[in-house]
């Protein structure tokens, strides 16, 4: 993403941050491989990621909605609140571990707590590292989860 581009969207973050309240805030960029990733370190971080990431879920459609509107499209880019996003994902890859190991102990399926779609795509991503074991949403939102089971005929 080119510098002049990064500087407005951290302008447009900047702007509704202070719209909303959120106190003393710093953005940090970073270029990921997902694309940029705009860290907000704030003393406001719980109300700006919410319950379960809620907010910051929000967050990221709004500024979405405003920069391509702005630029009629643009590379990708994320939003994060003091690394939520990125400790969330080391999470669910550790449980994600777990369960694997529950399911090569058990040989029965283990069914994960409901999450996001991103969340489980993160899960389906890294299971599908391992040829052993396969994965499957089932539910309906907002209590999709996901089974992992051992494949068939291993």
């Amino acid at each position: 993403m080119e510098n002049e581009q990064k500087e407005q969207i951290r302008e447009i973050l900047e702007e509704l941050l202070l719209k909303i309240g959120a106190e003393e805030c710093r953005i940090e960029t970073d270029e990921g491989m997902r694309g940029t990733v705009f860290n907000i370190l704030s003393r406001d971080s719980n109300l700006l990621i919410g319950q379960h990431g809620a907010n910051l879920a929000a967050l990221q459609q709004i500024v979405n909605g405003i920069v391509f509107k702005k630029f009629k499209g643009t590379e990708r880019f994320i939003l994060d609140v003091d690394d939520y996003r990125r400790k969330r994902e080391w999470y669910l890859r550790e449980t994600a571990k777990k369960a694997m190991e529950q399911v090569k102990r058990t040989r029965r399926p283990v069914v994960l707590e409901p999450m996001s779609a991103s969340e489980r795509r993160v899960i389906h991503a890294f299971l599908s590292e391992d040829f052993n074991f396969e994965t499957e949403s089932i539910g309906e939102e907002p209590n999709r989860r996901i089974v992992i089971r051992p494949k068939s005929g291993i």
